[in-house]
């Protein structure tokens, strides 16, 4: 770089004898320091353009920030990849010695205006409303800076320079058409431009390209945590989902595990009511049989009803386990998300000097790990011990168990009641038989409610457990989402404490 330098400059002084398409005798001085000036901006844009392209692809979660950044790596090497052209052809033509007058200047006069014709803040406006105004170079110099090249071109340099009826002319006849003062202010206004450049946006550049290129990876950084977070929780609660289906499909089946057998047994008793038409037994079994029948789809029902209700409230609880726990995790994430952005516009647009940058990321660094780490326990609301989703169900299932033995008992009595007897069996053990008979289905009508509020009882009972469970996991959930919350709410005041 430093011999690329040291060629630039040398080529400069050589060619100050060529001026604005005419050879001038002795050099003009501020030929050369208008070349100096323009060679140097061209040095200093390119570096700029590298500085902005370094930076690389940013990604931001917000509108605001990631136009903006977006706008920063695009519309900043545009400019001066621009502005460096432009610095090109002031200096192709203030060393021109041969060429039509007026094709030399029209060229560089329609790319001037045409730069200046958009400010810089409306070409850097969508990355500038990031920046604290306070803390950002002055732009506006680059537009008034070329306006007066632009001027100095058009009012002075080329209708003076037309007046010269010969291509080789004297220095005194040089700044008798063109005043020496008009030259050295423009000469000057591009060098204080171009120290500008080298001494404050260059810097400012860098230092702004990598805040956001850090203040990129710090929410990245986040995301992925957070992702995490996520891919965490949502295994555990794919995990319980499917426990909730699988207890379903074991209650259900659980409940119907002893149908055939009750079906078979108040069938069974039926035909045999059917067999007797003796005065003691044949004269009432067609009332048993509709008795037993009744008694047999009244629990029928029931029981299809309840496990019914079980199953819904099962895909219910499913389904509230599962939301509570996206609900809570969303609104944490929301606040931190949040918290990031605010703080991360707090930094872009204040955190000039390398300490504050590097307190930011102290900061940055804890509060993800913290809010990664809170964010985690939230599974913890909804998995363990504490939370055993099967207990309930497991409980009901013990019950039904033994509902439906009571029940396959009940009906396997009046099976075993009938036994070998016949119209032919002995008189003594038919009419023992029609007493037995009597007395069970007596019985019966209280022995039946409470088999079917058993049933019912059932059902409730699981809902009262579930509700218990669910109570317990969303206080878990709630009270591990203020600390989180807490944190992102904090998080903000730290970041500015930072760049204050």
């Amino acid at each position: 770089m430093k011999l690329i330098k040291i060629a630039l400059l040398l080529y400069a002084l050589a060619g100050c004898e060529a001026l604005f398409g005419i050879d001038v005798s002795p050099n003009i001085p501020e030929a050369a320091t208008i070349t100096n000036a323009c060679l140097r901006l061209m040095i200093v844009s390119q570096q700029i353009v590298n500085s902005v392209n370094s930076v690389g692809e940013l990604s931001f979660g917000t509108f605001l920030l990631q136009s903006g950044a977006t706008s920063f790596v695009t519309s900043v090497p545009q400019a001066y990849t621009a502005l460096a052209a432009i610095a090109r052809e002031v200096n192709t033509v203030t060393n021109a010695n041969t060429g039509n007058l007026n094709t030399i200047f029209s060229v560089v006069l329609t790319n001037l205006k045409s730069f200046t014709a958009v400010t810089i803040d409306e070409r850097f406006a969508k990355w500038l409303i990031l920046q604290n105004s306070a803390f950002t170079p002055d732009f506006s110099t680059i537009i008034q800076t070329l306006n007066d090249v632009t001027s100095f071109f058009e009012n002075t340099a080329q209708p003076g320079m037309l007046r010269f009826s010969s291509n080789r002319i004297t220095q005194a006849t040089f700044y008798g058409t063109i005043p020496k003062q008009t030259v050295a202010n423009v000469a000057q206004k591009l060098t204080d431009m171009v120290v500008y450049h080298e001494s404050v946006v260059l810097p400012y550049f860098n230092r702004f390209g990598s805040t956001m290129r850090w203040a990129s990876d710090k929410m990245a950084q986040f995301l992925s945590n957070m992702d995490s977070a996520f891919q965490s929780i949502d295994g555990t609660l794919c995990s319980t989902y499917e426990r909730f289906n699988e207890l379903n499909r074991t209650f259900r089946s659980e409940a119907n595990d002893m149908q055939p057998s009750i079906q078979s047994s108040v069938a069974q008793f039926a035909k045999r009511m059917e067999e007797f038409n003796d005065l003691y037994v044949g004269g009432s079994s067609a009332d048993y049989a509709l008795t037993a029948n009744d008694m047999y789809n009244s629990y029928l029902s029931t029981i299809v009803q309840q496990t019914k209700v079980i199953s819904n409230s099962l895909e219910t609880v499913r389904n509230n386990f599962s939301d509570n726990a996206l609900e809570s995790f969303g609104d944490t994430l929301a606040s931190g998300f949040k918290a990031m952005t605010q703080s991360i516009l707090t930094i872009l647009s204040q955190a000039t000097t390398t300490n504050k940058v590097a307190c930011t990321d102290q900061v940055l660094h804890k509060f993800i790990s913290d809010f990664s780490s809170a964010s985690r326990k939230l599974s913890d609301c909804f998995s363990g011990s504490d939370y055993d989703v099967s207990a309930p169900v497991s409980g009901e299932i013990t019950t039904v168990k033994d509902i439906q033995k009571d029940v396959a008992q009940y009906f396997n009595q009046l099976v075993s009641a009938v036994g070998g007897l016949a119209n032919s069996s002995p008189l003594n053990a038919r009419m023992q038989l029609d007493m037995f008979l009597t007395a069970f289905f007596s019985e019966s009508k209280t022995i039946t409610p409470t088999i079917l509020q058993q049933l019912v009882n059932m059902a409730t009972d699981l809902g009262a457990n579930y509700a218990l469970l669910i109570g317990r996991s969303r206080y878990c959930l709630a009270m591990n989402k203020a600390v989180a919350v807490r944190l992102a709410t904090n998080f903000p005041q730290a970041t500015f404490a930072c760049v204050s």
